[in-house]
């Protein structure tokens, strides 16, 4: 079993929800980051990465944009949409933005969240192994395997027994993320630990999804 089969229940218990892409949908996402990177569409002003490359996707992959937009109803989603959303009359879902990053070893993800109602990732490349990850730091007594975050996407959510205290529910995220992602919600927060181990980048697509209202 691979990690991304895994890590699907521990999404599901937070309500985030996992989605894979089809392959023209990954080669056409790598295409407009490759273009992003080229034109110098830097991106880096509006978010919150300390990353050195960050591109805006623009145009947007429109293909791509349309099948996203019906992740937003997927079932972990319905309590949200029925008690977040405060409007006289229904509105479509639309893309606003989507950017890629180029995440170089060392860089990182602080902890924040997005505008919008969604928000998303999706995995192009993850260069490093995460066993060697793992390895990078000598485990001590309270450095346990569940307490290992190196690389790792994290969400983090009020603790539910713990009085003001934090839950961290870290994502093994390998190779086997490689063409897939997950939604969640736009004011869920999260980050995004260094890697190590790999001179190569961690290329990902992120973007927000709105309400129309015109």
């Amino acid at each position: 079993m691979t990690n991304w089969e895994k890590e699907i229940k521990k999404l599901d218990s937070i309500e985030v929800a996992p989605f894979e892409l089809s392959r023209e949908h990954i080669k056409e996402l790598k295409k407009a980051c490759a273009t992003a990177k080229r034109k110098q569409k830097d991106f880096n002003f509006h978010l919150a990465g300390h990353l050195q490359e960050e591109y805006r996707l623009d145009p947007l992959p429109q293909n791509v944009a349309r099948d996203l937009l019906t992740v937003t109803n997927h079932e972990t989603f319905n309590y949200y949409k029925s008690k977040s959303i405060y409007l006289s009359k229904d509105c479509p879902y639309y893309m606003d933005r989507m950017w890629c990053n180029y995440q170089k070893k060392y860089e990182f993800n602080p902890i924040h969240t997005h505008a919008g109602l969604f928000s998303f990732v999706i995995f192009l490349k993850i260069p490093y192994d995460l066993k060697k990850e793992d390895n990078y730091f000598v485990k001590t007594k309270a450095n346990k395997d569940q307490d290992l975050l190196a690389s790792r996407f994290s969400f983090l959510n009020v603790h539910p027994v713990e009085a003001g205290g934090v839950r961290t529910t870290a994502i093994d995220v390998d190779k086997s993320f490689e063409g897939k992602g997950f939604m969640f919600k736009a004011k869920q927060q999260h980050m995004v630990y260094p890697f190590y181990t790999s001179d190569k980048y961690r290329i990902t697509v992120s973007g927000n999804i709105k309400l129309y209202t015109g």
